[in-house]
């Protein structure tokens, strides 16, 4: 298997919907919320428009802070994919470190 830097990703979207905060059987705080990013980027020397729509986990700290975070604001995100779940293996973004943009 590969190192950490195998999988890392960076996104800046908006939180478009949120969880309640749960914890798990061990009392870790867990944050499921969905983010929107839009931007424009370079593909084969075309500029394009890219949209998306991701599912976000955030798990400890980072999930009680986030928590308080308004609906509609814009995060800076770093973290890695993973399945959902062992039946779902859609990918998710873990969040690792997050910044809270400014112009929300």
């Amino acid at each position: 298997m590969g190192v950490a830097e195998d999988n890392t990703v960076r996104l800046c979207g908006v939180i478009v919907a949120r969880e309640a905060l749960r914890w798990t059987p061990a009392r870790v705080p867990v944050l499921e919320m969905r983010i929107e990013h839009q931007s424009r980027q370079m593909e084969a020397g075309a500029e394009r428009e890219v949209f998306c729509e991701l599912k976000v986990r955030a798990i400890g700290p980072a999930a009680q802070q986030i928590e308080v975070v308004a609906l509609g604001s814009r995060l800076a995100m770093e973290g890695f994919l993973a399945a959902r779940s062992a039946r779902n293996r859609a990918p998710v973004l873990h969040i690792r470190t997050f910044e809270l943009l400014e112009g929300n």
